[in-house]
């Protein structure tokens, strides 16, 4: 394997793993705000447990993430996805697609 093949893995790997930390921070985030207004059972309520253990879960990958990334965070993944997505759109036209017949 040459160093080009080795970069475009480890750029691979970190987009992979860049992507699960959002979805963490996403799915984290919309759990709390969706089950913030549960009708709680007292102490042992295990909605209050994993609201408690997304709120961690959030503490210990961003500490310094403030709500405001936290709000924003879905638009940047859509519009990264779009950039993304751009380039390998080929648009293919009549013109493109015209091919010389020599007989």
């Amino acid at each position: 394997m040459d160093n080009r093949s080795i970069s475009e893995n480890k750029r691979f790997v970190v987009g992979i793993i860049a992507a699960m930390m959002l979805i963490v921070v996403l799915f984290s985030s919309f759990y709390i705000a969706i089950e913030s207004g549960h009708d709680c059972t007292g102490e042992d309520c295990p909605i209050c447990s994993c609201i408690q253990q997304c709120e961690n879960t959030l503490r210990s990958i961003g500490s310094g993430l403030s709500f405001c990334h936290l709000t924003f965070s879905p638009v940047l993944m859509l519009l990264t996805l779009v950039v993304l997505a751009v380039p390998s759109v080929q648009l293919n036209t009549l013109v493109s697609q015209k091919v010389r017949l020599n007989n």
